[in-house]
């Protein structure tokens, strides 16, 4: 049980890693951040490291910051997240010392108020009407510099530079040429964000880092693409560029031959990532003015990030679940679930089920498949039934 203390002030001395540097100091020709120190009282002590971060987490208010390592022993500092990880953080804060003698927590709370709705937080994209302006401005040949100060003289909200020079990037980009032949590659679309940039207000702040993104593709690739009703869309493993995973987007013929439409190479595999991938292809479609790719449905594995990205781009549409993932599962937990003797005839009841050719018959022979094989194995078919009767059900032949 957590025990309520006297709040007592702790020492006015605070280390250097105990500071914030908020505010910008002009020391001669050099400027640096003015170090901010806090005072700290003590609140709670628990008995453990359990209760104490418990706490934290139900005031829904914190998000880790840095440690920092005393004689006293190891303090957890935890930021309010109702600002940004980087620039300028609230005068609120707290910290959980881990003392070095015992297993008891101490938690520390500033005397400082909460200041974040006093402070102006920069908008994470550049208005359409500032981007006019801009776009204006580049084509009158003004340099970054020089469009910063047009804007400034005009009285507008100036972006960071970081987000000038994305925005002038995609003016650049818009004008880039297409090679002639059909078969030659070039970049459709590309994307450098820089740390301080947001992308969206369901990135988490907390996660800072540099970030690039590039489409490459084909005219004959475009055009095949144009045509196609049905995308598949996923990352390989075993194609691999810097060490970064490279994404794929194609169809399928008749023959269920792949065809790749183009493919991109992102710094990760986020949902963000993959939308940058769809609109890689649709942005390379409509500059060959082959009009918008309207596909009927999608074709890929469990990820979530490749499925909310579809439908970020093309709508609600039909997701199907990709049969050679769906089945290269299903058998490594069968080989680690189910009897030997038993595993050849379990695999090839679920190749049969999957030939289903539309939902009723689909459900009717996963009843019986159910019916049969829920006494022999029911671990396996608690499984089966959570994860491909439930939750991911569209991978019989059918549902495309």
């Amino acid at each position: 049980m957590a025990t309520a203390l006297e709040i007592v002030e702790v020492p006015a001395y605070v280390s250097d890693d105990e500071v914030d540097t908020n505010e910008i100091v002009d020391n001669g020709n050099q400027k640096r951040m003015k170090k901010r120190q806090r005072k700290w009282v003590e609140e709670k002590v628990f008995n453990n490291t359990e209760e104490a971060e418990e706490v934290v987490i139900k005031e829904n208010q914190w998000s880790y910051h840095y440690t920092n390592t005393t004689a006293a022993g190891k303090k957890k500092f935890f930021r309010c997240n109702k600002v940004k990880a980087r620039g300028k953080q609230c005068d609120a804060g707290i910290y959980l010392l881990f003392d070095s003698t015992n297993d008891k927590v101490v938690l520390f709370r500033a005397t400082s108020d909460h200041t974040h709705d006093s402070m102006q937080e920069k908008p994470s994209r550049i208005p359409n009407e500032v981007k006019t302006i801009i776009q204006e401005l580049y084509e009158l040949k003004l340099k970054p510099k020089a469009i910063i100060e047009v804007l400034h003289e005009r009285g507008i909200a100036l972006p960071s530079i970081s987000q000038l020079n994305n925005f002038l990037r995609t003016i650049k980009k818009s004008s880039q040429s297409i090679p002639e032949s059909i078969d030659t590659s070039f970049v459709a679309s590309y994307q450098i964000i820089y740390d301080d940039d947001s992308e969206n207000d369901d990135v988490d702040d907390d996660v800072n880092e540099n970030k690039f993104r590039f489409f490459i593709t084909t005219k004959r690739l475009l055009q095949i693409a144009s045509r196609s009703k049905r995308i598949h869309a996923d990352a390989t493993y075993k194609w691999l560029w810097q060490g970064f995973s490279v994404l794929i987007v194609g169809t399928t013929d008749l023959d269920r031959h792949f065809h790749a439409f183009g493919m991109s190479v992102c710094s990760n595999e986020t949902t963000h990532d993959f939308r940058f991938l769809f609109r890689g292809l649709q942005e390379g479609i409509q500059k060959l003015n082959l009009g918008e790719i309207n596909p009927e449905f999608l074709i890929a594995d469990g990820a979530d990030a490749i499925r909310n990205a579809f439908q970020d781009v093309f709508g609600e549409k039909p997701m199907v679940m990709c049969w050679a993932h769906m089945r290269r599962k299903v058998v490594k937990k069968i080989q680690s679930m189910v009897n030997k003797s038993e595993q050849e005839d379990l695999i090839n009841d679920i190749e049969s089920l999957q030939l289903a050719q539309n939902e009723r018959v689909f459900l009717k022979a996963s009843n019986l498949f159910v019916k049969k094989w829920v006494k022999r194995q029911p671990s396996f078919i608690e499984y089966f039934q959570n994860e491909w009767l439930t939750t991911h059900n569209e991978w019989y032949e059918g549902v495309g």
